[in-house]
């Protein structure tokens, strides 16, 4: 008989009899496998945990799909389907974007914290968008001469 976790197993009989202790057992250790006769295909689990295991292989077939994609690619990925606007990025960006995707994947597989990556994903989103507006682009590559600027004073600055 093969358990789906290293967790406690218990017969549906001994379930029906316990109930009680097998649902505190659940919620304590995380699961609990559930057999019908030799088939042990069903798991008690608290629900926080199956939504944070569903949500880490949500993100765990993103990334391997856009890694995928760039092992797949000739010499550079030029387009995505997991990332459409990946191909507004320019390559210092993307590597950029490589480095902090990886690092931030790492780190949520870790914490469980998907909030993280969905930021990331979504600044690098906005950032390939920018990208492709002319207007906006020049607009921050104008800086303006220093006689266009007013120097600010910060108070107690001068304090030591």
């Amino acid at each position: 008989m093969k358990t789906v976790f290293s967790d406690e197993v218990v017969q549906v009989t001994e379930l029906k009899r316990n109930q009680r202790y097998w649902l505190d057992r659940a919620r304590k250790t995380g699961g609990v496998t559930i057999v019908q006769g030799k088939l042990a295909d069903l798991v008690l689990a608290p629900r926080q945990a199956v939504a944070e295991s569903a949500q880490a292989v949500h993100y765990a077939r993103m990334m391997s799909q856009f890694f995928l994609e760039t092992v797949r690619a000739d010499r550079e990925l030029k387009d995505s389907v997991v990332f459409p606007w990946f191909k507004d990025l320019d390559g210092e960006d993307r590597q950029e974007f490589y480095r902090e995707l990886v690092e931030t994947f790492a780190k949520c597989m870790t914490t469980g914290r998907w909030d993280v990556f969905d930021e990331l994903l979504e600044d690098w989103q906005a950032t390939a968008e920018a990208s492709r507006n002319q207007e906006l682009l020049e607009a921050w590559r104008t800086r303006g001469r220093a006689e266009d600027y007013i120097p600010l004073e910060v108070v107690g600055a001068n304090k030591v």
